[in-house]
């Protein structure tokens, strides 16, 4: 069993969260679904027997990414006009998330839950023997979300705070390798906005 060194996994874990961090919040950003980056929605995590993601929003459980998706979707609305048939209209406004902070933490230099075998063998040509790419990590993010209605310019901010446990994405992983984009995925989310 290859174990990293504590300075490599640390490298390998700032680099793993640095790339979660643009992919993830470019998503939410461009207000797109967010669900395939729980391990809920992985097939090799979910043939294996791995619970689904752990997700609470604000103190709110909930029981599946689209649930989070949904709450997403919701926040983006903003009150539109009142029609001839007196019903209100919405239209999505621009919510913005900002990452103003980061840290990461490794919780498992050699994370092996539902990896391939491919991946548990020791690559002889890295100094890793290949171990890089098997790390679970804690990662705390902070930053402000951004509201803002283009109707009436009226804007808004709250403060945030997301906490993380990323698992390797063997199947992005296996085919591509520590140079994937989407290298991890969300074992467990805690959100809170303030």
């Amino acid at each position: 069993m290859a174990i990293l060194s504590r300075e490599r996994a640390v490298q390998s874990s700032a680099e793993a969260c640095e790339n979660f961090i643009n992919t993830y919040y470019k998503t939410l950003n461009e207000h797109k679904s967010v669900a395939s980056y729980y391990v809920t929605n992985n097939q090799t995590y979910c043939n294996a027997g791995h619970p689904p993601a752990d997700i609470c929003i604000n103190g709110l459980v909930l029981a599946t990414p689209a649930e989070w998706d949904a709450m997403l979707a919701a926040q983006r609305q903003a009150p539109g006009s009142s029609t001839a048939s007196s019903t209100t209209t919405h239209r999505p406004f621009p919510v913005t998330y900002e990452v103003e902070s980061w840290d990461a933490h490794v919780i498992n230099p050699d994370y092996r839950f539902a990896a391939p075998p491919a991946l548990l063998v020791p690559d002889p040509s890295k100094s890793d023997h290949g171990a890089g790419i098997r790390i679970m990590t804690m990662l705390t993010v902070s930053g402000t979300v951004h509201f803002t209605n283009e109707r009436d310019g009226e804007s808004f901010k709250q403060h945030f705070n997301d906490v993380f446990i990323l698992v390797p994405n063997w199947d992005i992983l296996a085919r591509h390798g520590k140079n994937a984009v989407k290298r991890y995925l969300i074992a467990s989310h805690n959100y809170r906005a303030f």
